[in-house]
């Protein structure tokens, strides 16, 4: 039975670090003294950083304290000092209509994102649309289409690993993944023997895999995941935008501003804007120092925005 999300989940599991004793060296080579107040090497990196550039130490060091430092680094603008800041997070409880535009955020950030190809949808799950949360009907609506989907998605698998595994449909797999390779021209081998036979023509093969049903057993075997990924690619056509994906994100301080900016704006899409709403909370925690202008602003509707007064940092 699919499950069905209404907000998408958040885990934190990539922090920053900061060798205390590798800064000391360099401190220490330069003959430079740093004040801080702050332990966050979240916070810690992004001042060095900005530091070094006008080598702003002892007592070239204006501001000691890392709020007012990294404050006067976000009313500047000198945006590109939080580009050394990290952090990695996992997203789950989203569809594939989020992963569309966040994947559009390139610059700072990397993605690894669940596969379709490879990973059995039979069982998926599901996000309702805001516009749809808290609507008996419309949310009715989607759920059987959902089932619907799923049941299609089930039915094409199975008849497309029963399409591919004829004679034919397994030594072409074979072929293909390149578990039969070519030696003398025309002739293909095996890793070891099937049914006693290796280095034989691909129609020779297919004549073999036809009348022999140990080799038709032994390649039905070689090619198990290769037929599968096969057929969950072409049958997750069928499957909706709305289907559950999940997805590990790493971007740096700057790139997750610019996403929570605009994808927390009142014109973004709700799905995504609930996100970067969830997302500009946790950064707030994180970093309070890199990402503390920020405010989420609850609105008529009862949906969220983001809002900062020192945009496109």
């Amino acid at each position: 039975m699919a499950n069905y999300f209404s907000r998408a989940k958040i885990y934190v599991v990539g922090r920053q670090v900061m060798p205390p004793d590798e800064v000391q060296r360099f401190l220490d080579d330069e003959g430079a003294l740093w004040q801080t107040d702050t332990e966050n090497p979240a916070q810690r990196i992004p001042e060095l950083a900005g530091r070094i550039c006008y080598m702003s130490f002892g007592d070239k060091q204006g501001r000691k304290d890392n709020a007012s430092y990294l404050g006067h680094i976000l009313q500047v603008g000198h945006g590109s000092v939080l580009e050394h800041t990290v952090f990695s997070l996992v997203f789950t409880g989203i569809s594939r209509s989020l992963t569309h535009e966040l994947i559009r955020h390139r610059a700072g950030f990397g993605y690894s994102q669940l596969s379709q190809r490879y990973v059995d949808e039979s069982e998926a799950n599901f996000i309702v649309p805001p516009a749809l949360q808290g609507d008996a009907a419309l949310e009715a609506k989607l759920r059987e289409f959902c089932n619907v989907s799923l049941k299609v998605y089930g039915e094409l698998t199975d008849a497309l690993a029963e399409k591919y595994a004829t004679p034919q449909g397994l030594v072409d797999f074979a072929l293909r993944e390149e578990m039969l390779t070519e030696g003398e021209t025309g002739k293909f081998s095996l890793s070891e023997p099937v049914a006693g036979r290796n280095g034989l023509s691909v129609d020779a093969w297919r004549k073999l895999v036809a009348d022999d049903a140990d080799a038709a057993k032994a390649f039905k075997k070689l090619t198990v995941r290769a037929r599968r990924k096969a057929a969950r690619e072409a049958a997750r056509a069928v499957l909706p935008n709305a289907t559950e994906t999940k997805i590990f994100v790493t971007g740096n301080a700057r790139a997750w501003r610019h996403f929570i900016e605009l994808r927390g704006d009142i014109h973004a899409e709700a799905e995504i804007r609930a996100l970067a709403c969830d997302v500009c909370r946790l950064l707030l925690k994180e970093a309070p120092n890199l990402f503390g202008d920020y405010e989420v602003v609850k609105l008529g509707d009862g949906s969220e925005r983001t809002r900062t007064k020192h945009r496109k940092v």
